[in-house]
């Protein structure tokens, strides 16, 4: 659903924020009370001149009821009351809460918008504490717990929020604990201190307790309506007519038409992924539609946001915003069981492969199986880890992703994620500093070595299909990425031409067209390449220290 062209997720997400701002400053205000009930007045007197202005006051009451009927709507949308345990906690804590904040409001924006009532700390702490203290703890429980859930779902899928969710933890905890201390403190100094004089009629008094009564039934009879739309809706969809959906491996459910697939699969208990509670945030809920795909809406704005941003194919879709209207066969992409927040970044594209313009690097040492013939094992392990791990070394600080080792020789990747340039640059500094270390190697192993190491590399750029292929790691972690198609083919078959030509380096022409980089003048080649009829222009380094000009 759409308002003006701004979908609902992102209108629950503004007007959010937009409340939580009001109830974190309000919070903090509160906690202000633990120095004084003076100092506590001042900064509300700071804060009310923002809230209360007509501009103030209009976005934050705008926010308000955008944010409360959204969210009912949703609620009594729901094709399945079938959630994780914090999005339970989040649903009823948000249910919950108009029945103390209208409660609230009524006592002290009510008087002063309708009375002109000066309803500062004093009065409010005179009518709160301690009778309805508990209320109050109550409200700033519910708000603040469904707030926090909120952000975490929000925040979660962001890059650097791992590295600070237990700190954001802490805080999140500390500041309701003070702001109801801070409330607590300055109830007693109040009640110690403050003289009362009514400002209020008789007549105003009925009036404000009136305006309670009608606040609490207002709020119940919101939330009940919201209820009784749900059973409703529930019992139409009952009567529509049935779709099948079938999952790999999962087996096939007859259900009615209208519920998302994510709904789907939680009605029937089928594990599905969804980091972000199907809100069109992280992907993880995505499938691969194997039939039926044309049978189903175009991407919103929010799903093909999100589906550009990990490269999805043409036929894959977010399970928690395609509504099948006709039979339909998926294969999910994400095992339910072990999918956490890190899925949902940009490299998650590569559960399922993904085509993009890579560099791709071999390397292997030549002559190392004779030099190993007279040597102890132990000295050959020792020798291999030596080279194989300082040129990963190399290879990784210049920006490039080890693919695997094959025996001696080295696959790498350079641009994940990258324009084919930046990729490109990275394999030619990777390759220079790899020629620097291989002649430190040398002299650092000259007495275990019979002659000196050499080494063979070819680069070549091209498009590739990049993917997490193989068995998991028994840890539960994700396999390693890596390349296939001809330009894996290619690459592998430059480095074998380095032999023929006795150099360290060949560098096919589609990397130098794209490197950004100053090339040395090379020795100038056209290469056959095995399975393939064309010949490629390359040219061949002699010495790979010698591949960049200064």
């Amino acid at each position: 659903m759409t308002i003006a062209g701004i979908s609902q997720h992102r209108l629950r997400l503004v007007s959010g924020l937009i409340l939580f701002s009001f109830a974190l400053t309000h919070l903090l205000n509160h906690a202000v009370g633990l120095i004084s009930l003076d100092a506590m007045e001042q900064v509300r007197l700071v804060r009310v001149a923002v809230t209360r202005s007509l501009p103030g006051s209009t976005v934050l009451g705008l926010a308000l009821l955008v944010h409360i009927g959204l969210a009912l709507y949703k609620f009594a949308a729901r094709r399945s009351l079938r959630m994780t345990p914090w999005e339970g906690v989040q649903l009823v804590f948000g249910l919950a809460i108009p029945y103390f904040l209208f409660r609230h409001m009524i006592g002290t924006r009510f008087p002063h918008e309708l009375f002109g009532t000066n309803t500062d700390y004093s009065l409010v702490l005179f009518g709160t504490w301690p009778k309805e203290a508990w209320r109050l703890l109550f409200l700033i429980t519910l708000v603040w717990v469904h707030a926090c859930i909120g952000l975490h779902f929000w925040l979660r899928l962001k890059p650097w929020y791992e590295r600070v969710v237990w700190p954001l933890f802490g805080i999140a905890v500390l500041i309701p604990v003070l702001a109801y201390a801070g409330f607590t403190v300055a109830g007693r100094e109040n009640q110690a201190t403050y003289e009362f004089q009514n400002p209020y009629t008789a007549e105003q008094i009925q009036l404000i307790l009136s305006a309670f009564d009608w606040g609490v039934w207002g709020a119940l009879g919101v939330v009940g309506l919201a209820v009784v739309i749900r059973i409703v809706w529930v019992a139409q969809r009952r009567l529509k007519p049935q779709v099948k959906v079938s999952y790999t491996g999962a087996g096939e459910v007859v259900t009615e038409r209208g519920p998302s697939l994510l709904e789907i699969s939680r009605s029937w208990n089928i594990p599905h992924a969804s980091v972000c509670g199907g809100r069109a945030r992280c992907s993880t809920c995505r499938v691969r539609v194997i039939e039926g795909l044309e049978s189903l809406a175009a991407p919103s704005a929010d799903e093909q946001r999100v589906l550009d941003r990990v490269g999805a194919a043409a036929n894959v879709r977010l399970a928690c915003q395609i509504v099948p209207t006709q039979d339909i066969a998926v294969a999910t992409l994400l095992p339910a069981h072990r999918v956490n927040p890190a899925d949902a970044s940009l490299s998650d594209r590569y559960t399922w492969g993904v085509e993009q313009e890579v560099t791709l690097m071999f390397a292997d040492l030549r002559g190392f199986t004779a030099l190993s013939e007279n040597k102890y094992p132990y000295d050959v392990v020792f020798i291999l880890n030596q080279y194989l791990g300082q040129m990963s070394t190399a290879i990784e600080d210049a920006g490039g992703y080890v693919d695997k080792f094959i025996g001696d020789g080295i696959m790498a990747i350079f641009g994940l994620g990258q324009d084919a340039s930046v990729g490109a640059d990275a394999s030619l500094r990777a390759a220079k500093a790899m020629g620097g270390v291989l002649g430190a190697l040398n002299k650092s192993l000259a007495d275990d070595l019979p002659e000196p190491l050499r080494i063979g590399i070819g680069l070549h750029t091209g498009a590739a299909i990049l993917g997490r292929v193989g068995v998991a790691q028994s840890n539960g972690a994700n396999q390693r990425i890596t390349a296939l198609g001809d330009t894996v083919n290619t690459a592998s078959r430059l480095e074998g031409a380095t032999k023929q030509f006795g150099a360290e380096l060949i560098v096919s022409k589609s990397t130098a067209l794209v490197t950004s980089l100053s090339l040395e003048e090379g020795q100038k080649e056209r290469i056959s390449v095995q399975g393939k009829q064309e010949v490629l222009d390359v040219t061949v380094y002699k010495r790979a220290v010698g591949v960049l000009a200064d």
